[in-house]
């Protein structure tokens, strides 16, 4: 790599970090402890920072030395979440749903059909049909625990509705199965739990490593 090929990396990276980090050259140069003349200097590749400088710049965003003087930098875009006010209501409007087709079926039947016994039983049956849409964004924008809590709802508000439709029969095997069910759900989250652990305790080494 020529000394102009470097200077022109390094002036591509520096740009396209600074761009994509919503920074100002202004901005970049008060972290850095520099004028704004200097990291315009840098971004044009008239000059090139001295190596001290440009382990801050990686430390500032998180990329190596060697992706900063390569050829292309592969900037990493978060994905963006939906704010948190957000993700709470959308979970809670599913469920208001799913109760309100419940009681425009409770509804129906009590016209059409009076002597319908147990109508009441739809509520019990939109809890755990409502725990699937929970289940479904708390996979998407929420944490493990969250997850945890979803699983085990749907479990036992399923064995409620069975109960509670079968009153007269014994439901005793109903609620082992559902214990056997939950056992299972805290081994299968404390192993997703761990192996989530491991996968960030690698990343940070990684980092780390990267940054030397």
């Amino acid at each position: 790599m020529t000394e102009e090929e470097l200077k022109k990396n390094i002036a591509h990276n520096i740009t396209s970090l600074r761009k994509n980090s919503g920074m100002t050259q202004a901005e970049l140069a008060e972290k850095l402890n520099y004028s704004d003349k200097s990291v315009s200097k840098w971004e044009r590749g008239d000059g090139v920072p001295d190596i001290l400088v440009l382990h801050k710049i990686s430390e500032l965003f998180g990329v190596s030395l060697n992706e900063i003087i390569g050829e292309e930098i592969v900037i990493k875009k978060e994905k963006k979440l939906p704010h948190m006010t957000n993700r709470i209501i959308i979970p809670l409007l599913s469920v208001g749903l799913v109760f309100l087709v419940a009681s425009i079926v409770f509804l129906m039947l009590k016209i059409f059909l009076p002597s319908f016994p147990k109508a009441w039983i739809l509520y019990i049956l939109a809890l755990p049909v409502s725990c699937i849409p929970l289940l479904v964004f708390a996979e998407i924008w929420w944490e493990i625990p969250q997850r945890f809590l979803c699983v085990s709802a749907l479990i036992w508000s399923v064995v409620l509705f069975l109960c509670l439709s079968f009153e007269n029969e014994n439901m005793n095997f109903a609620v082992i199965t559902a214990a056997i069910f939950q056992v299972i759900t805290i081994l299968w989250f404390i192993m997703r739990y761990r192996s989530k652990k491991r996968k960030q305790k690698a990343k940070e080494q990684v980092e780390i490593n990267n940054g030397l």
